[in-house]
Parts: C-alpha cells; sequence; structure tokens
C-alpha cells in the first residue's frame, strides 16, 4: 500500500514552490505599477545570496536594498539549503520543465559528474568581484530566471494572448463581452531573447542527463549557501530501522546519497523526496537525532575543493575581473564621448552602473512601452544585456519611472516622477541627409509635434522653401519620442547619450538648472496647445 504523502513533508514543499513561483510571476507581471501590491517587485532578486554578496563587493558600497540576501544565508546556517530547494524560482523552474521532458530521474550509486565546478564559479565570481568587476549576470540563479521570464516567456505569452482575444473579440461581442474586442496586450520584442532562449534550452536539455543538473554541478549561488549549510542543525537523519534498501537514494533529486543513512548536507536541498519513499520512516528532517540515528559520513564534509583548484579558481577571477574592469572602463569612455548608449533614468555614472547592473530585464519589463532593451555587443562583453534607451521599439514616457523603483541593485535610482524629469538621458540630433525637410525640402512637423519638452523647433532656413526642425539641447531630456514617430525607414532624429545626466546623488534638478536645462513638459503644451503633453496621439504631420 503506498503510503499517503503528509502534509509537512514533500507535498507541503510543493505548495511553497508553487507558491513562491506564483508570487515572482505576479510580482514581474506587475512590475509597471512600481510595487502597488505592498511587495518589492524585485524581492526575490534581494534575496538571490550571490547577488548580495558579490555586487556590492563589486561597487564596493552597501546595498541596502540586497540586505535580505543576508537573510537567506542565516538560514541556511540553520536549515541548509531550504532557499534552494523550496523557494528558488529557477530550481521550481527546471523542476517542472524536469517533469515536462520526462527527465532522468534515478541517480546512479556513484555519480562520476564533478560538483566542484560551481565551487570554481563561485570562487571565480567573488574575486572577480575584487577589481570592481560585476560578471554574476552570467551565473547568478535569480538573474537568470528573471531574464527568462521577463525576455522570453512574457513576450511570448503577450503575443499568444494578443491572437487569443483577436480572435475571441467578435465572439465575445455575441455573447455580451464586448470588453474583449477592446482588451488588447502589446506583444513585446527584446533584442537579446534568442540567446536567453538558447541559454535555457540548454539547461533543459541537462535535466535529462541529472535532476537539477544546474543545481548540482554549475550554480555559485548554490555553492555560496552550501558553504554556509554543512553544519546545519536542521537536517537529514537516517534512525535505527534504516535496512538500506536505496529508495531514498535513487529517487533524491541531488543525488547526494551515496549510502541511504549517510548524508552530504552541504549539497541537500531538504526537499523531503527521501521522506516521503522510507517504507520504514526511518528517514526524517529535525533538529535532534533519532535513538541509533546515523548523521552522516566524515567523509561527505571535508571541503570540496582542493588548495591548486581553490588558488586558481581565485588566480583565474581576479585575472577575469582586471580584463572586464579594463573593458569597462573604455565602454565608459566611449559611452561618455560618443553617446552610444542611452541608460534608463536615474541611473549612477556609467562605471558604477555596470558594476552594480545584474542584467535581469526587470526594468525592462516594467518599462510600459517597451523601450528598455538589453544590449548585446555595443560597448563589449562587459556590458552585455544591460538595459539601454531604444526609441524605435518604445519612448521614455514623461509620467513614468517605474524602471528606477524595480530595480534591485541602485544601478537605476528609484526616482519619482518629479525628479525623474530633471534627470536627462541623452540628446536628439538630427540626420540632415535623412530628414524630409532637411534632405527633400518637404514639410514634416512629426519631432515638433511628438517632443513632450518643446525641444524641436520648426524654422525657417536660407536655401530652404519648407522650415526645417532644429533641436535645443536645453531643453531635449532624450525621451526619444521623436525618434520613435519620425515617418523615415531609418529614424533621421536620433537620440544619444551626450549630455545626459549620470548622477549619485538623487537630486538632479540642481546640477540641470545649473547646466541652463529647461526640462519642463508643460512647455509643450503652452506653445503647442492643439496637442497633448505626451505625444501618443499627435498627427502625422504631413503637409505635403
Amino acid at each position: 500500500m503506498k503510503r499517503p504523502l503528509s502534509i509537512t513533508g514533500l507535498r507541503l514543499r510543493r505548495i511553497v514552490q508553487t507558491v513562491c513561483l506564483a508570487l515572482f510571476c505576479l510580482l514581474l507581471g506587475t512590475a509597471e505599477s512600481g510595487g502597488r501590491l505592498g511587495i518589492p517587485p524585485d524581492l526575490f532578486l534581494r534575496l538571490d545570496p550571490l547577488v548580495g554578496t558579490a555586487v556590492p563587493l563589486a561597487a564596493r558600497a552597501f546595498i541596502g536594498t540586497l540586505a535580505p540576501a543576508m537573510a537567506v544565508i542565516l538560514a541556511a546556517v540553520f536549515a541548509g539549503r531550504i532557499f534552494c530547494g523550496w523557494i528558488c524560482p529557477m530550481g521550481t523552474t527546471l523542476d517542472v520543465a524536469g517533469s515536462l521532458i520526462k527527465a532522468r530521474r534515478k541517480n546512479p550509486a556513484n555519480d562520476p559528474l564533478p560538483r566542484y565546478v560551481k565551487y570554481i564559479v563561485l570562487v571565480a565570481v567573488l574575486a572577480s568581484a575584487l577589481p570592481g568587476a560585476n560578471i554574476i549576470f552570467w551565473a547568478s540563479p535569480i538573474p537568470l530566471v528573471t531574464r527568462l521570464y521577463a525576455l522570453v516567456l512574457y513576450p511570448v505569452a503577450s503575443l499568444g494572448l494578443d491572437e487569443f482575444f483577436t480572435v475571441a473579440g467578435p465572439f465575445g461581442a455575441h455573447i455580451g463581452l464586448s470588453e474583449l474586442q477592446y482588451w488588447t496586450p502589446s506583444p513585446r520584442a527584446y533584442h537579446t531573447a534568442w540567446f536567453v532562449a538558447l541559454f535555457w534550452f540548454f539547461l533543459f536539455l541537462l535535466e535529462r542527463v541529472r535532476p537539477r543538473f544546474w543545481c548540482r554541478y554549475l550554480c555559485p549561488a548554490g555553492a555560496l549557501l552550501a558553504l554556509f549549510s554543512r553544519f546545519a542543525p536542521w537536517r537529514r537523519r537516517a534512525g535505527a530501522s534504516c535496512n538500506s534498501c536505496g529508495q531514498c537514494r535513487s529517487r533524491c533529486p541531488s543525488g547526494i546519497l551515496s549510502e541511504p543513512a549517510a548524508t552530504d548536507y552541504s549539497e541537500c536541498l531538504t526537499c523531503q523526496a527521501c521522506v516521503t519513499v522510507c517504507k520504514r520512516k526511518a528517514v526524517r528532517f529535525g533538529f535532534h537525532s533519532q535513538p541509533g540515528a546515523i548523521s552522516g559520513s566524515p567523509a561527505n564534509q571535508r571541503f570540496i575543493l582542493s588548495r591548486r583548484a581553490f588558488c586558481g579558481s581565485l588566480a583565474a577571477g581576479i585575472a577575469l575581473g582586471g580584463v572586464t574592469r579594463l573593458e569597462v572602463t573604455g565602454a565608459t569612455a566611449e559611452n561618455n564621448m560618443q553617446g552610444v548608449l542611452v541608460r534608463p533614468p536615474g541611473s549612477v555614472p556609467e562605471s558604477d552602473f555596470l558594476a552594480r547592473c545584474v542584467r535581469c530585464g526587470e526594468c525592462m519589463k516594467a518599462c510600459p512601452t517597451g523601450g528598455l532593451q538589453p544590449a548585446w555587443l555595443q560597448t563589449g562583453g562587459s556590458g552585455m544585456f544591460s538595459p539601454f534607451l531604444n526609441p524605435r521599439s518604445g519612448p521614455c514616457s514623461v509620467d513614468c519611472a517605474a524602471c528606477g523603483a524595480v530595480c534591485p541593485s541602485g544601478a537605476i535610482q528609484a526616482l519619482s516622477v518629479d525628479k525623474k524629469r530633471w534627470a536627462k538621458i541623452g540628446t536628439a540630433v538630427v540626420d540632415r541627409k535623412r530628414c524630409i525637410a532637411w534632405a527633400e525640402d518637404k514639410r514634416c512637423l512629426v519631432c515638433q509635434e511628438t517632443c513632450p519638452y518643446a525641444a524641436v523647433s520648426v524654422t525657417p532656413e536660407i536655401g530652404h522653401i519648407a522650415p526645417v526642425p532644429v533641436v535645443r539641447p536645453e531643453r531635449c531630456y532624450g525621451c526619444g519620442f521623436c525618434e520613435k514617430h519620425c515617418p523615415t525607414t531609418q529614424a533621421s532624429i536620433r537620440v544619444n547619450a551626450l549630455g545626459a545626466l549620470r548622477l549619485h546623488t538623487m537630486d538632479f534638478e540642481t546640477p540641470a538648472r545649473s547646466a541652463g536645462l529647461e526640462l519642463d513638459p508643460t512647455q509643450h503644451a503652452i506653445e503647442h496647445p492643439q496637442y497633448d503633453q505626451s505625444g501618443a496621439g499627435a498627427p502625422p504631420g504631413f503637409l505635403e
């Protein structure tokens, strides 16, 4: 007779996993609201132990929003890797994927694959932070899973919903649900989504090799928690009634039971699978041993990295960090001189921005226009997946400051809308060789009509019959409305990062006024009362 599941065992874990994954998706899905649920939209990013450790080290600063990660590490000291087994949305996603693809669930008696790789990755990531470099976005679990949901799954779901409402709209009108005709999700596309999808496809394939392959062999955050959970008092215990049948060993998703009664506590995910399958009720989790209980093997408690491997990974991490830091310095100089990438409003100076940004994609998901996109190789490997404004995808809305509200590391400061309007992000420049008015001498008012800051003036020019657009830099915020709505195939007015205000302080108004900036959106309504302030409903502007 099959033993019923206990609410305190595997079933409870699955309930907690489901709730945590649902909360993760809900917070990500409502990121645009900036935390109206009363919970920080970036809650799970704040809990990532590797983010909470490596980012302050790279930024050389205490980051208060990442303090909850210390609670996760403290929990590992007392209860082992409970975060990995119960809470982490990446682990839950891998569990779901493994069940869908019918991943291999039985473990060999002796696992030949090396678990020490994740410790090498951990040492290298932390060592690279010493010179001030940030490479955790390649390996930290919560940024990785957030990128999957924000840049791949959310756009796919939005596209599916858009198609559904297109088909269901007329039917809804028939049955009295006419709202379906007007409920249209805005499908988005992100530049690096293909790479993220390919990366995760590879991780899902690895589930066919071993359950939780990432968690077992590669995850540096898991390695960090493993170091603190080695001697946790709340742990797996095997009682004297254990007959070494091997059922627990074959079902353990971590593959840590070389002997059924012995446990490698640093690798245990406290998943309760062994408790569920034990017919003799010889296995349990608790703070006290059962009479005759076997608490584990000393061989399983040795440090998994040799001195040579530790020193090699330390040296490799410092060298990688040094090279990355040099690239960051070059990328910073290039961005400052040439305005390569337009960063979100409120971004700290470029060097610190790249040290803090975890490339999670949260700000891109929160951007209501879809204008924030992940960078690829525009500034080299050090800037990959970092957010920048691509006005052709969407402009920066005047009345939105969601990107700063969801940034967990302070790379984008959490400004109010009033403060954000002084945080100039760039300057628009007219390409006279492409502009319809400059190159073809035809009247076009699109850039003037759509500019929320009245920064574009259409004025007479000697040698031109039609008036031509001229940008007033002191009024230009860099929002990109002009570039978004420019009718030419390749926008003839484009925003670059030159003149952007990148500060560590949240007071942007004082330096903006000192620089002579006139960043007042209401000025547009005064000068062009026939158009709405946002420019979203502006007419096309072709008069000839």
